[in-house]
């Protein structure tokens, strides 16, 4: 089971930026795609306008524990923060359930793929193409 933290204003689709999410909705999902909603974290950094770095830092650190978020867009700064912590970061825009699901599957091979805290990897840009050195 892994633990995965979805940003989304609605509860029904992942529809909202890493730094402007004012709540992350953190999901338990098994291997075979099944899910089960944990608990619901006020993100109280979303509310600072403009703290850049700050705001990453106090977002990052309320999502440790998690071994990924999925957010419609993420800039790469807070990507990097996360990845210092060992989460994943995903733009996967589109509904929460479809995404778990997704994740659940093919969780085992990202993480077989995807060394957590690989300082020589580049984090995922806007194409979501991402390299390893």
């Amino acid at each position: 089971m892994s633990k995965v933290a979805v940003a989304s204003t609605d509860g029904v689709s992942i529809n909202e930026h890493f730094g402007r999410a004012q709540e992350f909705l953190i999901y338990e999902v098994g291997e075979n795609g099944t899910y089960s909603l944990l608990e619901h974290r006020t993100n109280n950094a979303a509310c600072v306008h403009d703290a850049g770095d700050q705001a990453a830092g106090t977002t990052t650190q309320l999502l440790t524990d998690v071994e990924a978020v999925l957010v419609s867009q993420i800039g790469p700064r807070a990507e990097r923060e996360l990845k210092r912590y060992g989460v994943f970061a995903f733009a996967v825009p589109g509904p929460i359930d479809k995404a778990l699901k997704a994740y659940g599957k093919r969780g085992k091979l990202i993480r077989s793929t995807v060394s957590k805290g690989d300082a020589g990897c580049q984090p995922c840009g806007s194409n979501r193409s991402c390299s390893c050195s």
